[in-house]
């Protein structure tokens, strides 16, 4: 079940993550909405920076900032990791695909990567 809907039926609910769609989550004729959730949206968010890490509230700006100022190197991508180590994340309730936030760390540290100029 959705924790900020006790009305949602409970099941497999599935994240929708293409970018041209409002729906967030859906579970047979069920949806979440882009309307309808209480923090930004991954991909789906075009208003205001979305976290690359929900649990510790990291968003690209950040990261691409902290790359630069080490030169190229991530120390945010390094605090991440040990604390998923010693299981201070809370990926599987707060990332909205239900995932590890490292690996969208990483996708974002890559695509700095390749359009900064350390």
């Amino acid at each position: 079940m959705l924790p900020h809907n006790p009305n949602a039926q409970d099941g497999a609910w599935q994240y929708c993550a293409n970018t041209e769609c409002d729906v967030i989550y859906y579970l047979d004729a069920d949806i979440v909405d882009t309307d309808n959730v209480i923090t930004q949206v991954c991909d789906k968010a075009t208003d205001k920076p979305t976290p690359a890490c929900f649990c510790f509230a990291h968003t690209p700006d950040e990261i691409q900032a902290d790359f630069i100022e080490h030169d190229g190197v991530s120390t945010i991508k390094a605090e991440v990791k040990a604390a998923v180590a010693d299981g201070l994340c809370s990926c599987e309730h707060l990332n909205l695909s239900g995932k590890c936030c490292l690996a969208d760390i990483h996708r974002t540290i890559k695509s700095i990567a390749q359009t900064a100029t350390v």
